[in-house]
């Protein structure tokens, strides 16, 4: 966490308020709050009652006074001149929302370049922006990365009692609100990847929160009548799959599997309607193909695949 703080408060660009929010954590994370609102005046330090990320943001939203926001989760860094870059993209450009590239650091510090990009890209046409965002090309859904204008926040706050989807819950009112984006290709935000935030170690009810969070998304595009809903929907085929096959892969392995049947068959029917989306590759569909003519023989597999994928790790 000190090194997150030291990492915020040594940007180049200084003119910036630090909101730091301790959501009634039990170590010593209120105390190093307050140690360094003590030696830095621009840090503002709110203690509350444990309510999760969520609720954490929006107390954060409610007393920002910037004309700009942005997010960093207290495991991570950011580069020096994240902010003073970013801030001058938005000026040079006039754009709403400015998003970095960034890698991720595991737990023996080997670190991945998320986006492999060679320029940067400017968006002005929404339905483009979401056909890049999942295909995960040089935009996404999360929202660490970004810089945002403020007044998009108006109107927007995170979700309380989501435990996973919670960025993809408000990436359809920021796409709304704003008018224009920018993807960098510099790297600029460095995200730490822990065993415990595998989504192996997920909660049957984080599997549902993501796929519930992707169809309201669909839902919410499907009524706006500025967006192509087929071409939304297109773009995001490949994600649903995956979100689709990952809740059905939790279910096989629950113990109490009997009170999951329900979601088990309505999934089973959403991949198999999945299959003529021109999308999703052959190996995709075969494996739709396999669930819709043999379920039984489709959990095996899926079963034998996760057992050697466990083996492998």
């Amino acid at each position: 966490m000190e090194k997150c703080i030291e990492s915020i408060i040594n940007q180049t660009y200084k003119d910036i308020e630090v909101i730091l929010i301790n959501d009634g954590s039990t170590d010593k994370s209120g105390i190093i709050c307050d140690k360094y609102a003590k030696i830095d005046d621009r840090i503002i330090v709110l203690h509350k009652e444990n309510g999760g990320v969520s609720s954490a943001r929006n107390k954060g939203l409610d007393i920002a006074k910037g004309d700009y926001i942005a997010f960093v989760d207290p495991d991570d860094y950011i580069e020096p001149n994240m902010y003073e870059e970013m801030f001058g993209i938005i000026k040079t450009f006039g754009v709403d929302i400015v998003s970095c590239n960034y890698q991720q650091i595991d737990e023996n510090n080997k670190n991945s370049i998320f986006f492999k990009l060679d320029k940067d890209e400017i968006f002005k046409d929404k339905n483009k922006l979401i056909e890049v965002i999942f295909k995960y090309r040089n935009f996404d859904m999360i929202i660490f990365n970004k810089l945002y204008k403020s007044n998009i926040f108006r109107n927007i706050r995170f979700p309380i009692g989501v435990n996973l989807g919670e960025d993809l819950r408000i990436l359809y009112p920021t796409i709304k609100y704003a008018k224009s984006f920018y993807c960098m290709k510099k790297v600029f935000y460095n995200k730490r990847i822990r065993k415990s935030s595998l989504t192996s170690n997920k909660k049957i009810e984080a599997y549902l929160n993501n796929v519930r969070e992707h169809e309201l998304f669909l839902q919410n595009v499907k009524n706006d009548k500025t967006l192509d809903y087929i071409n939304c929907y297109n773009a995001c085929s490949v994600n649903l799959y995956r979100h689709y096959k990952r809740l059905l892969d939790r279910i096989y392995t629950l113990s109490d599997r009997e009170e999951y049947k329900k979601i088990e068959n309505e999934t089973r029917k959403k991949l198999i309607n999945l299959y003529k989306n021109n999308n999703l590759s052959i190996k995709y569909k075969r494996q739709i193909c396999l669930l819709k003519y043999n379920a039984s023989l489709y959990e095996k597999y899926r079963r034998l695949s996760m057992f050697w994928k466990k083996l492998k790790k």
